[in-house]
C-alpha cells in the first residue's frame, strides 16, 4: 500500500475524557487498561485517524505504545525499489510498539491505517513504570508475544513448505469466515493486496484466481474478489495441501 503524508491529529488526553466509555470489557487487553491504577489511565491520550494514515515509520524513534480502539491498520515494509510487502494486519485489541520500547530501538516496521482508526496511546516512560508495577499487564504482553511469535513461526513454515495457491485459499477462506475483514472485502480481497500479502506479481496472483474463478468458487467484482463457494474452497485448499 502506498504510503501517505500523516495528517493533522487531535490529541485528547484522558484525564479530559472517561477512557472507560471507550473500552471495549470483552477484551482481554481492555479489562486490564480499565483495572489499572489511575495513574496510567490518565495518561493515555487519544486520537482518530483517516484511512491511509501514518501511525508509524520504518526507522523512527518509538516514543509510544499504541491500543487500537477500533478499524484495521497495515504493518507493512517497504524495499529499496519501493515494493511493498505486507505483514499483517492489526484491528480492536491488537497494540504496537512494545518490541521497540523494550528493547530502545526504532521501529521495524511501518504502520499505516487502512479504514478509519481510533487507537490509544502511553507515552514511553509511562508504559516502562507501567508493566514494572503491574503483572496483570506484563504477564499478557509476554503471553500475546508468545502467541505472536508462535504465528509468524507457522506463516514461515506456510510460506516455504506450501504452494502459492495454497495459501491464497486458505486466506481467502480465513477473511470470508471473519464477518469484520470480508466486509472490508475491498480492501482485503483486492488484488493488490494479495500481491503485497504473498509478495508475488499480480501476474501469479491472476494465475490463480483465474483457476478458482473457472472453478465457480469465487467471482470477480473489478478488482476485488467475492467469495461463491466456501466448501469448494476448503476443499480446493486441502486437495493443495497434499500436492
Amino acid at each position: 500500500m502506498s504510503l501517505s503524508v500523516m495528517m493533522k491529529i487531535n490529541i485528547i488526553r484522558m484525564r479530559d475524557m472517561n477512557i472507560e466509555k471507550l473500552l471495549d470489557k470483552d477484551l482481554e487487553i481492555f479489562k486490564i487498561i480499565s483495572n489499572s491504577e489511575e495513574i496510567f489511565k490518565e495518561n493515555w491520550e487519544y486520537i482518530k485517524y483517516r484511512p491511509r494514515e501514518i501511525l508509524c515509520e520504518y526507522g523512527d524513534e518509538c516514543k509510544y505504545f499504541y491500543v487500537i480502539l477500533s478499524g484495521f491498520v497495515n504493518i507493512y515494509h517497504t524495499s529499496e525499489k519501493g515494493k511493498t510487502y505486507s505483514q499483517s494486519v492489526y484491528e480492536k485489541g491488537y497494540y504496537i510498539g512494545e518490541l521497540e520500547l523494550f528493547t530502545d530501538k526504532p521501529f521495524i516496521c511501518g504502520v499505516e491505517t487502512i479504514t478509519d482508526t481510533e487507537i490509544i496511546r502511553l507515552s514511553k516512560d509511562v508504559f516502562l513504570k507501567w508493566t514494572r508495577s503491574d503483572m496483570d499487564i506484563l504477564y499478557y504482553l509476554m503471553k500475546t508475544l508468545c502467541d505472536s511469535s508462535y504465528t509468524l513461526s507457522e506463516k514461515a513454515s506456510y510460506d516455504t513448505l506450501y504452494s502459492l495457491k495454497f495459501r491464497i485459499c486458505d486466506y481467502l477462506i480465513d477473511c470470508k469466515k471473519n464477518p469484520d475483514c470480508y466486509k472490508h472485502y475491498k480492501i482485503f480481497l483486492s488484488k493488490k493486496y494479495l500481491s503485497e500479502r504473498f509478495v508475488v506479481t499480480t501476474r501469479s496472483i491472476n494465475r490463480i484466481l483465474k483457476e478458482l474463478h473457472e472453478k465457480n468458487l469465487i467471482d470477480f467484482e473489478s478488482n476485488y474478489i467475492k467469495i461463491v463457494d466456501l466448501k469448494g474452497l476448503e476443499k480446493e485448499r486441502e486437495n493443495e495441501r497434499f500436492m
